[in-house]
């Protein structure tokens, strides 16, 4: 006897969050990482205190432009998802409220103001 299975509704904003802060945290743990190497090389003598600040701020560099473009990636792809899924823009609701409220606007000023209707 087949089951009825329910489709769990699926929690896209949730799973962009996830994937976004994943990203971050992968980018945090290699600067991390990085940092910790260039600790070791300081002190090895390998390399210089200057060169260990280069090589951090274009780490930095490198991790800000890396972020902003997953940033983008996880709103296009939340917004296509949010798109195939029906949901309406902010936008779109906008409109379809100026239009409720013009339909209401012109609905009381066909009304008779104050007519008791006589049959």
């Amino acid at each position: 006897m087949p089951e009825d299975k329910k489709e769990m509704p699926v929690d896209v904003a949730g799973l962009m969050e996830d994937a976004f802060l994943m990203g971050i945290g992968v980018l945090e743990m290699t600067r991390e990482k990085l940092s910790g190497l260039s600790g070791e090389l300081i002190e090895r003598g390998k390399m210089s205190q200057s060169d260990a600040k280069k090589v951090a701020d274009r780490i930095s560099e490198v991790a800000g432009k890396q972020q902003s473009t997953l940033r983008g990636m996880v709103a296009d792809e939340t917004r296509k998802a949010l798109e195939a899924a029906g949901v309406p823009t902010s936008d779109e609701i906008a409109s379809l409220r100026r239009e409720i409220a013009e339909l209401k606007t012109m609905m009381a000023g066909s009304k008779p103001s104050g007519e008791v209707p006589t049959g």
